[in-house]
């Protein structure tokens, strides 16, 4: 890491949780510099009340996960800029990645 560079003090991941494979694939996230963009952006995801495999993980500086909320299709797909499918198939593809690479 570069010495200019600032840590998060927080940051939000979008995973699915696939019950097919028994696979949570991160779909991404964002991370925030202070304690008020952390808070503003957790506030702002809103919290889906019907049945769901998209969940936001709140995580904390040391990437614990300190808070959580079922999403919708819709709200991955306003934050990340893309469809629920390619955000599936970048995720599979990057765990694949991971996995390979371990």
């Amino acid at each position: 890491m570069n010495t200019n560079e600032q840590q998060c003090v927080g940051s939000i991941r979008l995973v699915y949780a696939d019950t097919t494979s028994n696979e949570v694939i991160t779909l991404g996230g964002a991370g925030f510099i202070t304690r008020e963009e952390d808070d503003a952006a957790w506030a702002n995801v809103p919290a889906f009340a019907g049945a769901t495999n998209l969940v936001a993980d709140r995580l904390d500086a040391n990437g614990d996960i300190v808070d959580d909320k079922p999403v919708s299709v819709e709200t991955c797909e306003i934050l990340m800029g893309a469809s629920i499918e390619q955000l599936i198939a970048a995720g599979r593809a990057n765990l694949a990645g991971e996995l390979a690479s371990a």
